[in-house]
Formats: structure tokens, sequence, C-alpha cells
């Protein structure tokens, strides 16, 4: 694989227009805050995969 594939595959957006774009969405989300205030559960935390796959080895 050529690595300009594996920069653009890397990326989140592709130039500065998508980023202005992504940026709008975003501004429009919900903190978690805000979404406990409205007694909701935010999204969990990322937990490190490693550690996950470690203990399901055993």
């Amino acid at each position: 694989m050529s690595n300009e594939m594996e920069r653009i595959n890397g990326t989140m957006v592709r130039n500065l227009k998508e980023m202005k774009e992504n940026g709008k969405v975003m501004e429009s989300m919900k903190t978690n805050q805000q979404i406990n205030e409205e007694g909701m559960e935010p999204d969990p935390k990322q937990e490190n995969v490693s550690n996950k796959n470690s203990s399901l080895k055993e």
C-alpha cells in the first residue's frame, strides 16, 4: 500500500472544507453534562483494547 493511501485513510477529513463542515457538526453536539441533565447516559469512555484482549486470552 502506498504511503499516500495510508495517510488518506488516517484522516477524518480530506480538505479544509470538510474540516469546517465537521467543526459545525461538532459544535451542535451535546456535551456529556447536557446529556446527563436530560436523564440520558452518555457514551462510555473508550478502554484500552489491549487490556481487554489480554483478559480474553486467559
